[in-house]
């Protein structure tokens, strides 16, 4: 997946006849550039001829690729083992490669060393802060705040204040119920945003510390308690249960509290004197002083150091890579990357997160359609098991009725199948999309759950129960009558894993939003089918069988797929559009109807399963319309904008994909960024080029369909696109 939420400043004083080659912020798709990606096409001659030129002309000690993934590894050649004969090879040659890679991601820099021999010099994340309520948001919440003491001291008034209450709720576009509305408000407040853009060289400042120590601080991780579970516990409380009763007026004043302990540790270097305390003075203590450690271990960053030291033929000392969230020894960066052992998913805590997943996805289609699932689609990413150790693959687990053993060893997961009666509910299938990178880095996985699946076709249950086996049998029908032979015919009924082509890593679906060279929906969801039907399993590796994975995708009910870093709201990352939309719009063209759509928070100790069309309104009220994520990417002359405009054409993939964006997103992005001068002065002043792509993306939203505005503000968009085009041709 694409990193994003970077930048780069490299100084000028490397003595070496170094080239530094910037990689475009798109480079994993093979569908970005057919040239570059295409596995059964080389290189067009310019791109061979730089690298020659690099090689013989330039003479070049050393090369640099910045920024997370471009092109030079997924050209054509074998997955692993370069030889003479894999274009990476050739051209390198002997050229010593160093790679600026970004430490949350140690699926695709395997691929940058395997396949480009790339000596790889992490960076880590941006400062994450939390994003707080602003505007109505925050006026709201006040409202909520006042009804609250109303019950109390003046019941009589409070009738009015919760209609008060519910008028603003239904301009701000929030849930009506006040439950949801408070659980709504409370997610928005604590959602961590990134602060601007990585420079790299630069760690964390003292502040910055104390905010990365304190989101720690949330959960409970590595033997430490959460402040406000130890919070909680010193008036009574199980924070579990208060969230499970929806009881946010306490939760509030309980956060409120814990986050002034914090502070008020970090500056004193002592707890606050409040008898309160005293029962759980040790574990706080314990909480706060880990807190401080990380808090200043983090202010050490090794990137400039670590790319010198290379430069200078120094050995590249491993760090473990992953989510600086879920592993904090990932800081400081400027190592060389590597992940856990593949054997070692899914970890238990992971299988106890994907039970959970599956729980929740099934008990909220149950609550619509008061029936069992019979299938469900889920994507599964390479990223995504590193960072979580296997969410997703237990959740899958889960679905099938089978769990992580008993008889397990750290290093060799066995599993059990659930009997139907303890189970209480049929055995769901199944149909999983996977990644490029999965297929690379996760092979064993990908073995295991071919076994699986035989296991469960092996069982005497009844196809009522046994939701895999009946459809199995119904594509082993199909096929037989295809004229397969029953041997083949049965591997690829039991068959669930679908992908890209060997040596393919992209659908295909994110050139035709960049290039807008699309017409129809129906033309994404056919070209997501196209690139990822390719099967896997123990004989096939990535092999075309006409009409098999829409086969499987006609019984899908559910597509799901988890949000597992605080990095990416859906709305920040192409991909999320990109496989789940386009897998969203798949099955719709399979089934001929929608199937439902959940995101699931993994982000957090409490596992949220909510409606793609919450996740979407989240992530652009939390960051799009958040002034204080504005301001932070604006610190950033030129790339603010260019990464505020990738925002608006991710929208655009996600409505042509999921049709999940609802008519006010449209609205309040055209307040924000159109109607609001002094931001506009600032945005253009910042990119006038990227300003453009935003009110273009705005008018696609418009010429196709989804976004029902009024004339008045389509002339808006026309009167300052015009504006702005004069003013830079001005300057040329």
């Amino acid at each position: 997946m694409s990193s994003d939420n970077r930048e780069f400043m490299i100084p000028g004083t490397i003595q070496k006849n170094v080239f530094i080659g910037l990689q475009p912020s798109r480079g994993v798709h093979e569908d970005d550039s057919k040239a570059y990606h295409d596995k059964t096409m080389p290189p067009h001659h310019q791109y061979i001829a730089f690298y020659k030129w690099l090689r013989d002309e330039f003479k070049a000690d050393a090369i640099i690729h910045v920024g997370t993934h471009g092109t030079l590894e997924f050209l054509k050649g074998k997955e692993c083992g370069m030889s003479g004969d894999c274009y990476p090879d050739m051209l390198l040659g002997d050229l010593p490669h160093i790679y600026l890679y970004y430490c949350g991601n140690p699926a695709e820099s395997t691929i940058a060393k395997r396949r480009s021999h790339a000596n790889i010099v992490s960076y880590q994340p941006p400062v994450f802060v939390q994003g707080e309520l602003y505007g109505d948001y925050l006026k709201i919440k006040d409202l909520i705040d006042s009804y609250h003491h109303s019950l109390a001291l003046s019941p009589q008034s409070s009738k009015e204040v919760l209609a008060n209450i519910e008028k603003m709720a239904e301009e701000l576009n929030l849930p009506k119920e006040l439950d949801n509305m408070e659980n709504e408000l409370y997610r928005m407040n604590l959602s961590l945003i990134p602060k601007g853009l990585h420079i790299f060289g630069q760690g964390f400042d003292e502040k910055e510390g104390r905010e990365y120590a304190k989101a720690l601080l949330r959960y409970s991780q590595n033997g430490v308690n959460s402040l406000r579970k130890l919070v909680a516990l010193s008036k009574g409380y199980d924070i579990e249960a208060l969230m499970d009763s929806n009881d946010y007026e306490l939760i509030n004043r309980i956060e409120e509290e814990a986050s002034s302990i914090f502070y008020y540790y970090m500056t004193n270097n002592e707890l606050p004197n409040n008898n309160e305390y005293k029962k759980i003075a040790d574990e706080l203590k314990n909480s706060l002083e880990y807190a401080h450690k990380i808090s200043v271990s983090s202010q050490e960053n090794k990137e400039m150091d670590g790319l010198l030291h290379v430069l200078n033929d120094g050995y590249n000392e491993p760090k473990l890579a992953g989510d600086i969230y879920r592993s904090t020894e990932v800081l400081p960066a400027g190592y060389n990357l590597y992940q856990f052992d593949p054997r070692l998913i899914p970890s238990k805590t992971a299988y106890q997160r994907g039970l959970k997943i599956s729980e929740n996805t099934i008990e909220a289609y149950r609550s619509e359609n008061n029936s069992y699932p019979i299938s469900t689609a889920v994507v599964l990413w390479g990223l995504e098991t590193s960072r979580t150790q296997g969410e997703t693959f237990s959740q899958i687990l889960s679905y099938l009725g089978v769990k992580l053993s008993d008889r397990s060893s750290e290093w060799s997961p066995k599993f059990d199948i659930i009997p139907i009666e303890e189970l209480k509910r049929p055995r769901i299938d199944v149909t999983i999309n996977i990644c490029g990178f999965f297929r690379d880095m996760f092979p064993n996985l990908i073995e295991m759950l071919n076994d699986i699946f035989l296991k469960i076709y092996e069982l005497d249950e009844a196809d009522e129960m046994n939701y895999f086996k009946a459809n199995s049998r119904k594509i082993y029908k199909k096929l037989i009558n295809e004229g397969y032979e029953e041997k083949e015919a049965f591997d690829l009924s039991i068959s669930r894993i679908f992908g890209p082509k060997e040596g393919g890593y992209g659908s295909g679906i994110t050139k035709l939003f960049e290039t807008k060279n699309w017409e129809t929906e129906e033309q994404v969801g056919n070209l997501f089918m196209n690139n990822l039907q390719y099967v896997y399993n123990r004989k096939m590796h990535g092999k075309k069988v006409e009409g098999l994975y829409k086969e499987n995708l006609k019984s899908v009910e559910i597509v799901s797929q988890i949000r597992s870093s605080h990095e990416y709201e859906i709305t920040d990352l192409d991909h999320y559009y990109e496989f789940f939309g386009g897998l969203a719009k798949s099955v719709e063209i399979s089934r001929g109807k929608k199937a439902k759509m959940y995101i699931t928070d993994t982000t957090n100790e409490r596992i949220y399963t909510e409606s793609v069309e919450k996740s979407i309104a989240r992530g652009i009220r939390t960051r799009v319309l958040n002034p204080k994520w504005i301001d932070g990417m604006l610190e950033h002359k030129y790339h603010g904008v260019q990464k505020i405009a990738q925002r608006f054409e991710n929208v655009m993939g996600l409505a042509a994909t999921t049709n999940s964006v609802e008519g006010w997103i449209y609205d309040d992005m055209h307040s924000c960024y159109v109607e609001d001068d002094e931001l506009r002065k600032r945005l253009q002043e910042n990119n006038p080029y990227a300003y453009m792509n935003i009110l273009e993306q705005m008018m696609e939203y418009y010429n196709r369909g989804y976004w029902n505005a009024s004339e008045e503000q389509i002339n808006k968009i026309k009167e300052i696109y015009l504006e702005l085009e004069d003013k830079i041709e001005e300057k040329l």
